[in-house]
């Protein structure tokens, strides 16, 4: 019976602590913000500002643009922390880990060069020479301009070392050799069209959910932007066709969408993979590059395509709105300590819930 008791207690007891420790960071936030980063906190149209630490050759604000231009990197996002890494991404291919990209030496890039670091984003080239999967999606990458990848860079290199070691990659296939088709451009095109490209085919890598794939994986860009299907998700047809695409939408609707997630008319917000790379990052791109981007949209060839759901979705109900979507990418100091708080205040009642009623169950019982 002494052992019950002491359980009960225990219980009791570590509940109030967890409780105690979320209502105090629920009632002075600010010792949540400070022990974490902010990385990702966008104060003007130059980017990210101030930078944690100087690079020889980028800017690390107008690198911290080009990352919330890139949806935040969200695949390296995790539990281990901001770019810690360990996400896996499974397929006939095997299984790929996405790498920790933190200034961690051991089992990051803090002592990879600045040159490896642009090699392994434009051409998947690994410092020791590995041919990386084209999960991480260097194929588009590598049509970054100079200046772009160099700032992108010297972002990186603000990003707080965290220890976390990923698991090898298992690959039923090795990873294709790859070449650029053309050299990349020194400098980014400033505005209009040729900016709007530029970021959908260099940057923001739309094409590789939006674009379907060939039986061998290759994308079929007879349907370049139709729509397809990724990790189980529908990426819908952004071809200005009619009937299947975005051809009703105006420029400010599909502005609207990039910044918000809102879709025109009485439609749900969107989520899912959308919902994920809008918060780690477009909702900060400038209202000058989402317009580049829905009047690039408006001039790409109209296919007819209508994207058909996989299986196990047309069972399911429709993907979570935008605003219901797990907080998985965090881009603020801000959205983990929120998340911390919850943590803490749900352990602390269910532990407190848990040993009173075990307590009344034993009084009751004895």
């Amino acid at each position: 019976m002494f052992n019950k008791v002491s359980l009960s207690y225990f219980l009791i007891f570590m509940g109030v602590i967890f409780l105690l420790s979320g209502l105090f960071l629920l009632a002075y936030p600010t010792a949540v913000q400070a022990a974490e980063p902010n990385p990702i906190h966008i104060t003007n149209e130059a980017g990210v500002l101030p930078p944690q630490s100087p690079s020889a050759q980028g800017d690390p604000g107008q690198g911290g643009y080009i990352f919330a231009l890139a949806g935040g990197c969200g695949c390296h996002m995790g539990q281990a922390g901001f770019l810690a890494g360990g996400m896996p991404f499974e397929g006939p291919f095997g299984v790929v880990y996405a790498a920790n990209i933190t200034q961690d030496p051991a089992t990051g890039i803090g002592n990879w060069s600045d040159q490896e670091i642009i090699d392994a984003i434009r051409l998947g080239h690994g410092p020791d020479g590995e041919q990386l999967f084209p999960v991480m999606p260097y194929p588009t990458f590598s049509h970054m301009a100079d200046e772009d990848v160099q700032n992108l860079v010297a972002f990186l290199r603000t990003a707080p070392p965290i220890e976390n070691a990923v698991p090898e990659r298992q690959l039923n296939v090795e990873a294709p050799p790859f070449s650029p088709m053309a050299p990349p451009p020194a400098a980014a095109p400033g505005s209009g069209v040729a900016r709007g490209e530029y970021i959908v085919t260099a940057i923001s890598h739309c094409g590789d959910c939006h674009t379907p794939f060939n039986p061998d994986g290759s994308p079929d860009f007879s349907k370049f932007l139709a729509g397809g299907v990724v990790e189980g998700q529908i990426a819908p047809n952004i071809t200005p066709h009619d009937g299947t695409g975005i051809g009703a939408w105006s420029e400010q609707d599909i502005v609207d969408l990039l910044k918000t997630g809102q879709r025109p008319g009485n439609e749900p917000p969107v989520g899912g993979l959308m919902a994920l790379s809008i918060e780690g990052g477009y909702k900060d791109m400038t209202d000058a590059d989402a317009g580049a981007i829905a009047a690039y949209l408006k001039t790409v060839p109209a296919v007819e395509n209508e994207v058909q759901p996989p299986e196990e979705m047309a069972a399911s109900a429709e993907t979570p709105a935008m605003e219901e979507t797990p907080a998985t990418l965090p881009v603020s100091g801000e959205a983990r300590g929120s998340w911390a708080i919850e943590t803490l205040l749900g352990l602390g009642l269910g532990l407190t819930a848990a040993g009173l009623w075990l307590r009344r169950k034993w009084h009751t019982a004895r």
